[in-house]
């Protein structure tokens, strides 16, 4: 997750600061220590700037804060200083808490300046979420008990995938192998470790880079995974993410069983 330490060097040049928690690709979140430091930078660069110069926005995409685990609490940075209302956008939507990922229906909220443009710019575009769909979720999103059976059932479908890869690939890490995984927080993605370069195969091929490591886990283990130097990482990182958003408990107990078999054919 950013830090105010590394946001604070930019902010004099930035109007829009764009943050994400449950964050994608890591499945982490921000603590409310850490937003706060962040929201108290952002209040004091307005300050500094005056009601006459542009203020520095913060976008805040919290699309997963239903998928959060383990007495894990999402924060946000209105509730946390109510004076961030003048300068934090939301955005929000079904694809993935409602585990709609085809139906892209969203929204927003934040300062009436911001989303009366926003709105403006939207009634421009040619290509938008259906009618019916938008209806249809504006008559689900008021069935709260709806709702709230159907995020019960789904958080513990989505954490028990979720912890059955951590410990996975924590049997694993234990067994010897150059693997390792970071505990599940939120979001449908786990982050994964394969520090696999510089391994052979079978075949006398060397993994000499991380996307011979990737390719090597997808046909050797029928496991796709996402370098994390696709989210801006270096690419000499050996971190990835995985995805269990289609996964079954026993597609995560082959997937382990097949990596395993993968793993061991590396020398």
């Amino acid at each position: 997750m950013p830090t105010a330490a590394e946001i604070a060097p930019f902010v004099k040049d930035a109007h829009l600061l764009a943050l994400c928690s449950p964050l994608n690709p890591t499945g982490t979140t921000f603590t409310k220590e850490a937003l706060s430091e962040i929201c108290e930078l952002v209040l004091a660069e307005n300050k500094r700037r005056g009601a006459d110069k542009k203020p520095l926005y913060v976008m805040y995409d919290q699309i997963y804060s239903l998928l959060t685990f383990d007495g894990i609490t999402h924060v946000d940075p209105v509730s946390l200083y109510p004076e961030m209302r003048n300068y934090t956008i939301f955005v929000d939507g079904i694809s993935k808490a409602f585990a709609a990922t085809g139906v892209r229906v969203g929204w927003t909220f934040g300062p009436e300046r911001i989303v009366g443009k926003m709105k403006s710019v939207l009634g421009h575009i040619g290509a938008w979420a259906p009618k019916a769909e938008q209806v249809a979720t504006a008559e689900y999103m008021v069935q709260n008990d709806a709702i709230d059976s159907f995020i019960v059932d789904f958080k513990q479908e989505i954490k028990a995938r979720l912890q059955g890869f951590y410990e996975g690939m924590q049997t694993l890490k234990h067994a010897g192998h150059a693997v390792d995984s970071i505990p599940p927080q939120a979001a449908i993605y786990l982050t994964i470790k394969l520090d696999l370069v510089g391994k052979t195969t079978q075949d006398g091929q060397v993994l000499s880079a991380i996307e011979d490591v990737a390719a090597y886990v997808l046909n050797e283990a029928k496991v796709a995974i996402v370098p994390f130097y696709a989210f801006g990482s270096p690419r000499t990182s050996p971190w990835f993410r995985l995805s269990v958003g289609t996964t079954t408990q026993q597609d995560v107990k082959d997937a382990i069983a097949s990596l395993r078999r993968a793993l061991e054919k590396l020398s």
